[in-house]
């Protein structure tokens, strides 16, 4: 009886063990996400946003990646800014008392763009830590013009290692 009790404990070990690492990002990711953040805007990562949602907190995403990588994935809802030609003028709707989530791939570029949303008066900006490809790493979803999708543009093939394999539309 003890022995099937230990066997019983392993398999639900390396179970939960299985899980718990379908929602980790790519070895390093981690790292060179902290690195990519701009430290002058508040970080938010994708589980606390989850959880404003779930609160009936209304959140504004604004995407801070080119058109083609919008067009291509995005989180539902979200308003398309971008980065290059990042103007003032695209988020005149936005109430700047608003909580604000702006996001990129991985989070420098929405950290530049955030500063800069700061400075224009925004109360409530943060970056989302890891970007796109930390939110769909984590299993939330992702959408086109179509609906919901499993890919993520991965901006080049440089970055996308930083997306999990069927993210990207590979397999191992």
């Amino acid at each position: 009886m003890k022995s099937h009790l230990i066997k019983l404990g392993y398999l639900f070990l390396f179970i939960s063990l299985s899980f718990s690492s379908l929602a980790q990002n790519p070895k390093g990711f981690d790292k060179m996400a902290k690195n990519m953040a701009d430290k002058t805007v508040p970080i938010i990562k994708s589980s606390q946003v989850v959880k404003l949602q779930k609160k009936s907190k209304k959140i504004v995403f604004l995407d801070a990646r080119e058109i083609k990588e919008y067009k291509m994935s995005h989180i539902k809802n979200s308003i398309h800014i971008g980065y290059d030609n990042f103007d003032e003028k695209s988020v005149k709707k936005v109430d700047k008392n608003a909580t604000v989530v702006v996001y990129c791939s991985v989070g420098y570029r929405s950290g530049k763009i955030g500063k800069q949303l700061r400075e224009m008066g925004y109360t409530s900006v943060f970056n989302l830590y890891g970007g796109l490809f930390d939110w769909a790493n984590n299993g939330n979803k992702i959408y086109n013009s179509s609906g919901e999708i499993e890919i993520v543009h991965p901006y080049n093939k440089k970055w996308g290692k930083w997306l999990k394999l069927e993210l990207r539309g590979e397999t191992k």
